[in-house]
């Protein structure tokens, strides 16, 4: 089933963040990778890896998905959901927890779902 797939790849891409696997995350990323995140900066793909991977700006403790909703369109996936993050972020000198409303674009390619893009924003309050 389609939102077990991705379920599985936003899985990974958790693991690779609170590990800061750069080879990993580079795996799961589509070569032409866009990225929007919640301060309204665009990331490529080496950008994204180097922030969330490489240069310590943001050092994941974990990253939890729920409210997991997946539409298929042939070898695209569009995925939303909420992301319950909690990483120490350089720019802030602190530790941040937060709730963030995410869309996430997946492709297939010889049977292997890819990200593509996404766009993260703060979840607003219930």
């Amino acid at each position: 089933m389609i939102v077990e797939e991705i379920r599985k790849v936003l899985g990974a891409k958790a693991d690779a963040l609170r590990r800061r696997s750069a080879e990993d995350m580079a795996t799961l990323l589509h070569p032409d990778f866009v990225y929007v995140n919640a301060g309204g900066i665009k990331l490529d793909k080496a950008a994204y890896i180097d922030v969330g991977c490489i240069s310590g700006k943001l050092i994941f403790r974990r990253q939890e998905v729920s409210e997991l909703e997946v539409r298929q369109f042939d070898h695209v996936a569009v995925a939303t959901m909420l992301l319950n993050d909690q990483f120490f972020s350089q720019l802030e000198g602190r530790e941040v927890s937060g709730t963030y409303r995410s869309l996430c674009v997946f492709s297939k390619k010889d049977g292997r779902w890819q990200w593509i893009a996404g766009q993260t924003m703060r979840a607003p309050l219930p």
